[in-house]
């Protein structure tokens, strides 16, 4: 979350016309290195002043307007960070058109779906579609890209395939988060936030200068509290504990020179989320027959059921009646040097991030060893940056780079199936990343009103799984069980961009672009007794995709209209499904979908029809469905051998929701030396269409939200008031199954409310 009473930094027209930094108030002004920034696109002069805020982002790896930037691009300021009470990464999704975020099975690791591209695995092992970004810092581990968001400037969510200007390659799109930095002179913040279910937040920064070429800014946030849900006996499950803190550190030694240090690490130790029976739990009845209860569905969403055997409570070093419980910290540093010469800027990045994970879920939603889990997973990432970006003005701006990344995950995945199968499973394995790629983007101003962008990247990969072991912990001894086959996959791919821009008239932009977009391949590590055939690697997937967009300002009228369409090509999509062992039947695995398509429309909208009044309404509408695939059904075993049932999935909706909507009504009253600020908003969601069967299928929904905030103009102080979702409605997030008949779904947050205070200096 943003630090209090700082928002992200917005620009003005310059009296030559040209678009001025400018801070949100004066006592919060923005760093103001002594090297100049590289050579940006020029933007587009303004007929007029305008009441809307043109923000400054770094998508393209210059400083620019988001007017200016051929793409599809959502900006979140700190500021509406604040006001909306966003958390976590899943908050983002009801703040931006097409970004869908859910947690799998209700566990902490959160899967990305932007325009119906998504990836869906609650293993820790694979890299997602959608790559998070901290200040330019890859985050592939997915469990830990569920942090803290506290002092940010802002997020920048990217739609589409990236791969030409960042780390890491991604077919969905990308979501940066870009930070607060130290500030020339001394500012302090202090917030607290107390809300309903007893929910409190505490986040504080300093921030000035140490001596004449250093600047430092320490910030940190704490949250407890917050259990909303309950089981029979009134035991309550939910509450947050979570602390983090952040030490930048930044240098200039010469005119010509920064070096920026970034010290960050994080604690959690929260109770996990509770899952609700949608329907009758039968997996018993199923297995063994009809003398096996039927267990009646929750009536309630917010129940939530736990507890397990006391034989998988000892195997994990818990008691049978433990709350189910999400313990990830996190850790790490990263050094970037910017050195200026004349005609370009030379950039050092790297760093280092550990990450490690104790979380215990209650998958059969329970008090029955049905389906019970616990991971425990440690990670490790380095990563290095070196790249050249130009300076100065010119008609041809560019960026060209290398990267490198070692990552290591070492995993453990247990599963209680005591009730459901007479045993409990474990899967142990490790696995190492090396990836190195070579990319460049460039701009060249053909005429002042006409560019054309084209950019390369060309990335290696080498994944290698080893020490795998899949085994019963029924009386059997670990040391005894067999390893699995030490799996291998590597590939060599491009990745491209091609854009054009054009500028028919003053501040209307016409743009047309084609993205060619990669996501690694990887391996299947859920529970099995055929590891030789689960862990085969399954196949990178591509997407060719063709965007027409227009961004166009009305200063005048003080309306800004973005409009944009796309259409996916979509090569290898993993998917998960499962594949056929001719001894034990069906074996749960991901698989590659040869082909399939999605096309879409979106729209972003903000106008200011009064001064004080400001009215936002954005928009996604994607359509997409397999062109070719067959799934198993079953697998039938004739003459002592399994074989598969397979069904054409031709035609198939791909699992996303369809529609989504978020819009916003704020009205700044003037009072003298004060202002008052109201707001309301909501975001809608229509139904997700599960791969699995309508039984699966997540209903629609929309939130609304209510906003209050009064201080001073000079941002001294604040006092503020939210609701989320004020008319409680009651929905689901996620539903799904582990075991066959246990049908079980992650339950929405009810109506909350909240009163923060800040203060700053």
């Amino acid at each position: 979350m943003g630090a209090p009473g700082v928002a992200a930094a917005a620009t003005t027209p310059a009296p030559d016309g040209t678009a001025a930094s400018r801070p949100a108030h004066p006592a919060k002004a923005p760093n103001t290195a002594t090297i100049h920034p590289p050579a940006a696109t020029p933007p587009r002069p303004a007929e007029s002043t305008s009441r809307l805020e043109a923000i400054t982002v770094t998508a393209d790896r210059r400083s620019q307007n988001a007017q200016n930037v051929p793409s599809s691009i959502a900006v979140i300021t700190g500021r509406d960070l604040a006001a909306r009470n966003v958390n976590t990464v899943f908050d983002l999704q009801y703040l931006t058109p097409s970004l869908q975020v859910t947690p799998q099975f209700g566990s902490g690791q959160p899967a990305f779906t932007i325009r119906g591209v998504g990836f869906n695995d609650y293993a820790s092992n694979n890299a997602p579609t959608v790559g998070i970004y901290l200040d330019e810092v890859a985050n592939p581990v997915p469990f830990a890209s569920n942090g803290m968001m506290f002092d940010i400037s802002r997020v920048e969510v990217l739609r589409g395939p990236q791969g030409t200007l960042y780390g890491r390659n991604t077919t969905g799109g990308a979501i940066n988060y870009i930070l607060n930095h130290p500030t020339d002179s001394f500012h302090a913040g202090l917030s607290g936030q107390y809300g309903r279910f007893d929910a409190g937040k505490v986040e504080g920064y300093l921030s000035g200068p140490l001596g004449r070429y250093v600047k430092v800014r320490l910030s940190g946030q704490t949250q407890q509290g917050g259990a909303w849900q309950h089981d029979d006996q009134g035991a309550h499950l939910g509450n947050v504990d979570r602390g983090a803190a952040r030490l930048l550190v930044e240098a200039t030694p010469t005119d010509s020179m920064k070096v920026t240090l970034n010290i960050h690490g994080s604690r959690d130790r929260s109770d996990a989320n509770g899952l609700h029976l949608y329907s009758p739990l039968r997996s018993l009845n199923i297995l063994y027959g009809s003398a096996y209860p039927i267990y009646p569905a929750d009536t309630d969403r917010d129940i939530a059921h736990w507890g397990t055997s006391p034989q998988f409570a000892r195997e994990i070093g818990i008691s049978p009646s433990a709350k189910p419980f999400s313990h990830i910290d996190t850790g790490g540093l990263s050094l970037r040097i910017d050195q200026d010469f004349a005609a370009f800027r030379l950039t050092e990045l790297a760093s280092y991030d550990a990450a490690a994970r104790q979380e215990y879920d209650n998958y059969d939603a329970s008090s029955l060893a049905i389906a019970d889990v616990y991971y425990q997973s440690r990670a490790n990432v380095f990563s290095n940056e070196l790249r050249l970006t130009s300076r100065g003005p010119s008609r041809l701006s560019w960026v060209g780079g290398i990267y490198y990344s070692n990552q290591y995950l070492s995993d453990q995945y247990h599963s209680g199936f005591m009730d459901s199968y007479h045993f409990d499973r474990v899967v142990k394995y490790s696995q190492m990343v090396n990836t190195i790629s070579g990319f460049g983007q460039a701009t060249y101003r053909l005429l002042d009103r006409l560019s054309i962008t084209g950019g390369l990247r060309i990335e290696h990969e080498a994944r290698s799984l080893y020490g795998f072991q899949s085994y019963m912990l029924s009386g059997s001894d670990p040391g005894n069980a067999p390893f699995g086959p030490r799996q291998h996959y590597d590939y060599t791919k491009p990745s491209a961009k091609f854009a054009i821009q054009y500028t028919p008239v003053r501040n209307d932009m016409l743009y047309a672009s084609y993205s060619h977009g990669i996501k690694s391949g990887g391996f299947t590590t859920y529970n099995t007794a055929a590891p030789q055939i689960s862990t085969k690697p399954f196949k990178a997937e591509t997407i060719d995709a063709w965007e027409l967009g227009n961004k166009l300002d009305l200063p005048r009228l003080n309306l800004r209209l973005n409009l944009s369409s796309f259409y996916y090509d979509y090569h290898g999509q993993q998917i998960q499904s499962a594949v056929v062992n001719p001894q034990t039947g069906l074996v749960g695995s991901i698989v590659n979908a040869p082909h399939s398509h999605l096309y879409g429309l979106e729209f972003e909208a903000e106008w200011s029809p009064l001064p004080g009044l400001t009215l936002t309404q954005s928009g996604g509408w994607a359509i997409g469905q397999f062109d070719n695939f067959y799934s198993v059904l079953r697998a039938d075993r004739i003459n002592g051998t399994y074989v598969g049932v397979y069904a054409s999935r031709k035609g198939d909706s791909l699992p996303a929701p369809k529609l989504t909507l978020n819009g916003s009504a704020a009205y700044r009253w003037s009072m003298g030396d004060y202002t008052l600020t109201t707001s309301m908003n909501y975001s809608l969601r229509s139904t997700y269409r599960s791969l699995f069967g309508p039984l699966y299928n997540v209903a629609g929904y929309t939130l609304w939200g209510a906003n209050l905030s009064f201080g001073p103009k000079n941002n001294r102080w604040t006092v503020a008031a939210f609701g989320n979702n004020i008319f409680n409605k009651r929905y689901d997030v996620e539903r799904n199954y582990f075991v066959n008949g246990d049908t079980v779904a992650l339950a929405g947050m009810p109506a909350t409310w909240g009163v923060r205070a800040a203060i700053s200096y």
